[in-house]
């Protein structure tokens, strides 16, 4: 019997927009498509008039542009699945392959241009920038979706584990740990995620140095700046507590917001809040003119934002999902390759060396995925 892991593989062959996610703590998925090919894009400022799965790329935080996926399909394993069998078959077959490279820099090059960065904070008025590099690696075989899905979703059950497809630019994969923005009745929670730690079976429970803590406390400051802007003063945080996420741990800091307090601003938070001080860094519009300057590579929608907005949730009552994340652990795959993206935050007390093996452990969150499904090739 056919399910929306496998429906998902059929969508992307016959070349249609689709999205397939599981959101964190939760077991099943969700599949949103298409009828056909073309793409629509939003404006990021007015998203309240819109619903669908949104995908924004890094770039967005300048043209403040979205696309969106439109709901013409809704599916999840509960729902009847033969007609759009049927429908999908019917179809003809579409090329889906559209990866491209993009720029991979040395561990010697990246931790020079690391040593810049720490430089240049130590000499003005920028707190924090983070920089990213590429992790391009070459498949054995053409990875197998629903496995690949299954496999992120058993192994990190509290991250939204996603993938999705755009006719002319590709397929991502993720599963990433932090809320942009989740809205769930009279409340609404957004996430201060920074610091990073490795950790594992017996080490849950890591010591967060000064650095990380400042980190944190200026993520949760700039939110708390944000809200503030916008008129909102009726909010709760909680924490600083270690949020686990694969073989990484951060300190997270949890904001619950009253809904109604955002009525009719939630474009305006949403852009706000994009790219978070935890992948660009602050001040943000400085921080994102050097992200520009330093990294040879393209974010493309690595550190954009993903998710379903305002969709209702099958074989539910009227409850309508509105959760937005950013785009970390991600990848582009291709049918003979994947590109990992990785980054992480530099200060001017950051360590070069200590920031490239932050990479590496966190590039394991879906390196390690890959090599259960499959050994890369040379």
């Amino acid at each position: 019997m056919q399910n929306v892991l496998e429906i998902s593989n059929l969508v992307i062959s016959k070349g249609l927009p689709c999205a397939i996610y599981s959101l964190p703590g939760e077991d099943k998925f969700t599949l949103v498509f298409q009828n056909t090919s073309k793409i629509q894009n939003i404006e990021i400022i007015d998203i309240k008039s819109t619903s669908g799965f949104i995908i924004a790329d890094f770039e967005s935080a300048q043209t403040g542009i979205a696309k969106v996926i439109k709901p013409e399909n809704i599916l999840n394993d509960c729902d009847n699945l033969e007609n759009i069998v049927g429908f999908l078959s019917q179809l003809p077959q579409n090329s889906y392959d559209n990866y491209s490279d993009n720029i991979s820099i040395s561990k010697q090059d990246y931790i020079d241009r690391t040593s810049f960065l720490i430089s240049k904070l130590a000499n003005n008025d920028l707190k924090k920038v983070v920089f990213s590099r590429i992790i391009p690696k070459k498949l054995s075989t053409e990875l197998h979706i629903p496995s690949l899905l299954k496999l992120m979703r058993d192994k990190y059950p509290d991250a939204f584990i996603n993938l999705f497809h755009l006719p002319g630019e590709g397929i991502w994969f993720g599963a990433s740990p932090e809320t942009l923005i989740r809205i769930n009745g009279d409340t609404t929670y957004t996430d201060a995620l920074a610091g990073t730690k490795s950790v594992d079976k017996e080490n849950h429970d890591p010591i967060w140095t000064i650095k990380e803590k400042e980190e944190q406390r200026m993520v949760t400051l700039f939110i708390e700046s944000l809200l503030s802007e916008l008129g909102v003063d009726k909010y709760d945080t909680s924490g600083h507590n270690t949020h686990i996420a694969g073989n990484v741990a951060h300190i997270q800091t949890k904001f619950k917001i009253s809904t109604a307090s955002l009525i009719n601003k939630e474009g305006r938070f949403i852009v706000g809040l994009h790219p978070t001080p935890a992948v660009c860094g602050l001040p943000k519009a400085d921080a994102y003119l050097l992200i520009k300057k330093a990294e040879q590579h393209q974010r493309r929608y690595y550190t954009g934002f993903i998710g379903p907005w305002q969709l209702k949730k099958t074989g539910k009552d009227d409850k309508i999902t509105s959760e937005l994340f950013v785009n970390l652990r991600c990848a582009e795959l291709g049918k003979t390759k994947i590109n990992i993206y990785v980054g992480g935050g530099i200060t001017a007390a950051s360590n070069p060396y200590d920031e490239y093996e932050e990479t590496v452990h966190k590039s394991k969150t879906l390196l390690s995925v890959v090599e259960n499904l499959q050994k890369f090739a040379e």
